[in-house]
């Protein structure tokens, strides 16, 4: 027979036992409050209920069918300099698109531009406004008068349009296009860095007029020349080109400097400095001494500011496999949030080109060798014609949504792995 006992059952008092009756009432009663809300939530859809009798708001004419928020109209234009996509931007407007769209105002006054044709001819263009993401307004500097965009037929205070401006001459308008662009976001060949809003603007680069792609078989330390750079002058005005430094690193041998000051306008400015004359003629006889095609078998390629802060050299230094020294002051290169430039050219600004030939000397030649390559990489992928120049403009517009329209996504492409395994180990050198 067992000899162990049964524990005696416990005794809970009388208070605790109302208390944990009313704390069963309490969680029952909440358990039944949520199921109710609950099958509200279901019945309504899912969310909170409309005013179906409410208008819906149109960015555009009422004709289009898309609904859009539309802007203030007494809103404050000095406002576009603080732009951003959070702030000037209507998402809506692209939603549920498989591809970017974008729709050009096309006008006997619109001006021409390089890669229009290839964008006409690119999944990206419609002709149906209702239909675009983004809209596209071209401008010409160059103009006595400036376009009012208050006369284009979907402005509304620049939302969603780019205002694109591509030339190498100087304005003739006074206004900066930023002033008067309301939320509009710009396009420029010469996007200056104190009106650069990242993430918004966009620069591009200028159409490349020669290409030289058979030089890009010729590896950068079995070139001709070491650096090289030819150009025009232009008189009468400040400009890197008329720099004293610029010209005198020319030696007549590995470094050539050729300009010239055979321009139109240059004939009036020698006419008021007949001084002048003497520089020129010594110029010219170094510039006749070299074909330009000879001159970009170069291991370095010199890119100085032109009439604007951008220059035609860029692209031509690019495709004759050369590498890039850029001469410029406040400039934003071509589409700098998507093109690591730091791996491939180098940038002085004009105050410190007494530096350029010392600090190319100091190179090391795997350094100079990753540079050549990786230059390549970006001019082959980005900007060898006018079609990668509209694949990499679409690019940089769907790169400016980071992700919120994942659909749009900017496809940007890959480094090739013998450049990733070299930078790799030339940051571990």
């Amino acid at each position: 027979m067992s000899t162990i006992k049964e524990a005696p059952e416990p005794k809970i008092s009388t208070y605790l036992q109302i208390l944990y009756g009313l704390f069963n009432f309490l969680l029952l009663g909440l358990m039944i409050v949520s199921v109710v809300n609950m099958g509200t939530y279901v019945i309504s859809g899912g969310g909170p209920t409309s005013n179906a009798t409410s208008p819906p708001v149109y960015l555009h004419p009422a004709r289009f069918d898309t609904s859009m928020r539309k802007v203030e109209e007494n809103r404050n234009p000095t406002e576009s300099s603080h732009c951003s996509m959070g702030s000037c931007f209507d998402y809506s407007r692209c939603d549920g698109m498989e591809e970017l769209l974008v729709y050009h105002y096309d006008s006997p006054s619109s001006q021409a531009w390089y890669f229009k044709q290839a964008l006409e001819k690119s999944p990206y263009y419609t002709v149906d406004p209702s239909k675009a993401c983004l809209f596209f307004v071209t401008v010409d500097t160059r103009a006595e008068h400036a376009l009012d965009f208050n006369t284009l037929p979907y402005w509304n205070h620049g939302l969603n349009h780019v205002i694109i401006s591509v030339s190498d001459n100087w304005a003739k308008q006074k206004t900066l296009i930023p002033d008067v662009a309301e939320m509009a976001s710009t396009m420029t060949s010469s996007t200056h860095r104190t009106t650069y809003r990242e993430g918004f603007d966009i620069s591009v680069p200028l159409p490349q007029r020669k290409f030289y792609l058979e030089l890009q078989r010729r590896k950068a330390l079995e070139r001709k020349y070491f650096l090289t750079f030819t150009g025009t002058r232009f008189l009468g005005r400040s400009g890197l080109r008329n720099n004293a430094v610029l010209r005198s690193m020319h030696n007549g041998e590995n470094i050539i400097v050729a300009t010239t000051c055979n321009q139109g306008l240059n004939s009036e400015a020698m006419l008021k400095h007949p001084e002048l004359r003497s520089d020129c003629a010594r110029d010219q006889s170094i510039y006749d001494k070299y074909k330009f095609e000879d001159l970009m078998d170069s291991t370095f390629g010199l890119v100085s500011a032109g009439r604007g802060s951008s220059s035609f050299r860029l692209l031509e230094v690019l495709s004759a496999g050369s590498i890039p020294v850029v001469i410029s002051d406040n400039f934003v290169l071509p589409f700098d949030t998507l093109i690591d430039w730091s791996r491939c050219l180098y940038v002085f600004p004009s105050s410190q080109m007494h530096r350029i030939v010392r600090t190319l000397r100091s190179l090391r030649e795997e350094d100079i060798e990753f540079r050549w390559s990786y230059c390549l990489f970006i001019y082959r992928e980005f900007l060898a014609d006018d079609d990668k120049i509209v694949k990499t403009v679409a690019m940089a517009l769907k790169a400016r949504f980071f992700g919120a329209l994942p659909k749009l996504n900017p496809n940007i492409p890959l480094l090739p792995r013998h450049l990733t395994m070299e930078y790799a180990m030339s940051e571990f050198l």
